[in-house]
């Protein structure tokens, strides 16, 4: 029997003709035969092997296992199967694989051989990172599998390979090529894409002697490897062809050979507008696609001696019961006439209860007759049908699987049996549904996130435009979140959040949506509204809502939320715009008092594109001389000297006149500009101070303010300040940085690195606007401060015994036991003057002494106050 299957030579086409690696070996684990899909899965003569046992191609300890595996299939074990990793010399690589072996018996019940498959499960089981990055190759590879059941031969498949990899697989271009043999040159045969015009100004040569053969698509072919480039800008392999490349706008190339009768035939080459397109995955599924290619030229060159007999069918059956996947034969009126035990594991239908049956009992119920009429019309055209579906099981459960179906067909053309592979896909749906749920959903609160708002925005728009009805967007910042986390710890902030989620959607309508964009952000889209009174009836209900107390454990948390209103489409006709309406409506709601709401209004909108006009000219002014530094004096009020001044920058628009700093320096801050202005700053008040060094007294100080978006710069062009103190000839302590109290409270690496720059060049670091942020005793001693400025808000109002007064004289008692001066900034009068003297203030700023002046003019004011001041320095 042995000898009659292995001599068949119909049985053995047929086994050579199946992708599936097959081999059989005798009683004493000898390989008697073994299938071209085994011989070149591992690149094995099966000549240089028939006799053995096969594994002097593997490790030790892995030829154990095989040996012992064979010993159990002889010693009367029905099947055996297992997964593992198996080296493979011929890719120089471990491989996953399923093998399963089975023993044939002779009429006396003993074991004759055995029969093995092998399947490759190494992408399967790599297939959950590429779900989404791969869906474009996909298709591609499925387009390019259904091309290949349509073609017969190459000058069909190879135009559509072309198309597909550009239609399906997300390519610029694609092209194959093979040599004309006679001067070593590749000649394009197929091609598809833009750019087809680079295919008539270049000449690929096969041969390495020529600069022309040296590239990918010559060394691909000539060396029988893949050649990848995913640096087209960078990679010296195309220097020859860089001038004729330039203009295309390629990034990323691959040339991949495709065999005919395990020798070169042709090369496939592709090319992307895209950096580091083809990573492992890529280039597998694109090996894939060559694989595919090949085997179908090796299909056509076979196509007409393949012929199908009874014998066939005999042996094509023990592969089905060797096979993991699940296997179905129905005749032509769809009766099931055979299954696999595989089957019966997928499904639970025995062989007994359902052989004779309809294979249209495994319908699942979830896919429409047109679902159906187009399979059929695709299996009446090609005999075959790939792709996804929905089965039930015996037990009721539906479930996915992925289909493939194929017809054998009689002499005459008629379909004698339809052949059905399955594999089921539940945990692979159930990976897509995870990965589509982390890209897509706050894991925190469970509501949509920022992608997906962005998403269901658009479409909320689309609706909106065909029933004719506007929406609501709402967009919510929660007030004081930051001292919760703060003060209760960030696990105690995750629980206020989910519990104002669960919140929010108390508020609103089925229909309606929220979305978590990030922290303490969140968005609501009331659908369909009528009228305002609805919205309004919503918002009043947020706002009690998340005013209520949050229980947090045993702590107890109050806060509110801030919500900004926009409608569609009277406000915007865009998400972006939209967007941006909300964000500016909440940030007006805050300004008024918090634990408001503020519907977009037509002014929001132009003092947003006043800042945006001011921040387009605050870039020229920066070099156009319009910025300019202005100098407050700063005395020491106990001699009245000018002992110090602050460097203030100030903007002249010459057209509309001069700008508040309050105006202008956020908007610096935000564009980034603030770098270049504050060093520019920095600059002039080196100048400056080491003139009135020389002309007024030696230890003359200039503060200059730095703003927390300096502080955080890592990637400055300029030097640093010390080092430009010292190119400029004068002492650290000739300036004094002043910094805000919110720059401590985030101190991380960097700001910490740029404090002790400060303390190592002796650059003094004064507090600026003090007592109106969070800063604690700690942080005025961990960073080593200097001054403190105590901000003009509790100077104003100084009075005998008020409380203003008693704070200004706690913060000037608190600073000196900690060895700090203290500087009192908007002194105005004289009594506040009188009031701070007495308190003990060090230094003091204000209009009482002057308001900030030009250089020219503060010297002529400094020099002017020296002559009248006789008394010693202090």
């Amino acid at each position: 029997m042995l000898s009659k299957i292995i001599h068949d030579k119909n049985l053995k086409a047929l086994m050579d003709s199946m992708p599936v690696s097959i081999f059989i070996k005798d009683a004493e684990s000898n390989l008697v035969f073994m299938n071209h899909a085994c011989e070149q899965a591992w690149q094995i003569n099966s000549a240089d092997v028939i006799g053995t046992d096969g594994h002097q191609f593997f490790p030790p300890e892995q030829q154990a296992c095989f040996l012992a595996t064979d010993k159990e299939v002889f010693s009367g074990k029905a099947k055996v199967e297992c997964e593992e990793w198996i080296w493979n010399a011929a890719l120089q690589q471990n491989r996953l694989y399923i093998t399963t072996k089975m023993p044939v018996y002779d009429a006396l019940g003993q074991p004759l051989f055995l029969i093995a498959t092998t399947y490759d499960i190494t992408e399967r089981k790599q297939s959950e990172s590429r779900i989404q990055r791969l869906t474009h190759l996909y298709k591609a590879l499925s387009e390019v599998n259904q091309a290949i059941v349509r073609m017969s031969n190459e000058q069909q498949l190879f135009p559509l390979i072309c198309q597909c990899a550009v239609d399906h697989g997300g390519m610029q271009m694609a092209w194959i090529g093979q040599s004309n043999g006679e001067n070593q040159q590749i000649l394009p045969v197929a091609k598809y894409g833009k750019d087809l015009d680079y295919l008539d100004r270049i000449v690929v040569s096969a041969s390495a002697d020529a600069p022309e053969g040296r590239g990918p698509v010559g060394t691909a072919f000539r060396e029988n490897r893949i050649f990848i480039i995913n640096d087209v800008e960078a990679d010296p392999t195309l220097n020859f062809w860089r001038k004729t490349i330039d203009g295309y706008g390629w990034q990323s190339m691959a040339a991949f050979p495709i065999y005919r009768a395990n020798q070169p035939f042709a090369v496939l080459c592709v090319y992307h507008n895209q950096k580091d397109v083809f990573d492992e995955s890529a280039i597998s599924l694109l090996v894939e696609m060559s694989k595919d290619i090949t085997f179908a030229l090796e299909n056509f060159d076979r196509e007409a001696q393949r012929k199908n007999d009874e014998a066939s069918s005999r042996l094509a059956a023990l592969v089905y019961e060797t096979s993991s996947e699940a296997m179905m034969v129905t005749d032509a009126n769809h009766i099931i006439v055979a299954i696999n035990n595989a089957f019966t594991e997928i499904t639970g239908y025995t062989e007994s209860e359902i052989v004779g049956l309809s294979g249209t009992i495994l319908k699942s119920g979830r896919h429409d007759s047109a679902f159906y009429q187009a399979m059929g019309h695709q299996m009446r055209l090609t005999g075959k049908w790939h792709g996804e579906i929905w089965n039930k099981r015996k037990s009721g459960e539906i479930f996915p699987n992925r289909l493939t179906l194929n017809t054998v067909y009689n002499e005459d053309g008629s379909v004698k049996y339809r052949v059905s592979l399955f594999t089921d896909i539940s945990q692979q749906k159930h990976d897509e549904e995870m990965i589509w749920r982390q890209g897509n959903v706050d894991a925190l609160t469970g509501l949509p996130n920022r992608r997906m708002f962005h998403q269901n925005l658009e479409q909320e728009i689309k609706k909106s435009q065909r029933s004719g009805l506007p929406f609501v967007l709402m967009f919510l910042d929660l007030d004081d979140f930051k001292e919760v986390n703060d003060s209760f710890g960030h696990a105690m902030g995750d629980m206020l959040l989910k519990q104002t989620a669960e919140r929010l959607k108390l508020c609103v309508r089925e229909f309606d949506s929220i979305a978590r964009l990030g922290g303490d952000e969140f968005t609501v889209v009331l659908s369909e509204v009528d009228n305002l009174k609805g919205a309004d009836r919503v918002i009043e209900a947020i706002l009690a809502s998340i005013a209520e107390p949050f229980r947090l454990k045993d702590k107890q948390a109050f806060i509110s939320v801030s919500i900004g209103v926009t409608l569609y489409p009277n406000d915007a006709l865009d998400a972006d715009n939209l967007l941006k309406n909300a964000d500016q409506a909440m940030y007006a709601a805050k300004k008024t008092g918090r634990n408001q709401f503020s519907y977009f209004t037509r002014s929001m909108q132009e003092v947003a594109q006043k800042r945006i006009r001011m921040a387009v000219d605050l870039r020229g002014a920066v070099h156009g001389g319009q910025i300019w530094v202005a100098y407050q004096p700063i005395l020491d009020l106990k001699t009245g000297h000018i002992v110090k001044a602050e460097a203030l920058a100030r903007w002249t628009h010459p057209v509309l006149g001069a700008f508040s700093p309050a105006e202008f320096i956020p908007i610096a801050e935000h564009t980034g500009l603030i770098v270049d202005i504050g060093q520019w700053i920095f600059e002039q008040a080196i100048m400056q101070v080491k003139r009135w060094q020389q002309l007024y007294h030696p230890d003359f100080q200039v503060s200059v303010n730095k703003s927390p978006v300096q502080i955080h710069n890592k990637m400055s062009r300029y030097a640093s300040w010390g080092h430009q103190l010292t190119q400029a000839g004068l002492l650290g302590k000739s300036i004094v940085v002043e910094i805000t109290e919110g720059l401590l409270l985030d101190a991380n690496d960097v700001v910490n690195k740029k404090l002790l720059e400060f303390r190592d060049a002796s650059i003094q670091v004064a507090l600026d606007d003090f007592g109106t942020g969070y800063s604690s005793l700690s942080y005025l001693k961990k960073f080593d401060i200097d001054y403190i400025k105590i901000d003009r808000t509790f100077v104003s109002h100084l009075a005998p015994s008020s409380d203003d007064l008693a704070l200004c004289e706690a913060m000037i008692l608190m600073a000196h036991k900690l060895g700090i001066k203290v500087i009192a900034e908007g002194i105005e009068t004289e009594e506040q003057q009188q009031l701070l003297i007495a308190a003990g203030c060090d230094y003091g700023q204000g209009f009482l002494f002057s308001e900030p002046l030009p250089a020219e003019e503060f010297e002529r004011f400094l020099l002017k106050s020296s002559g009248l001041k006789t008394s010693g320095w202090h």
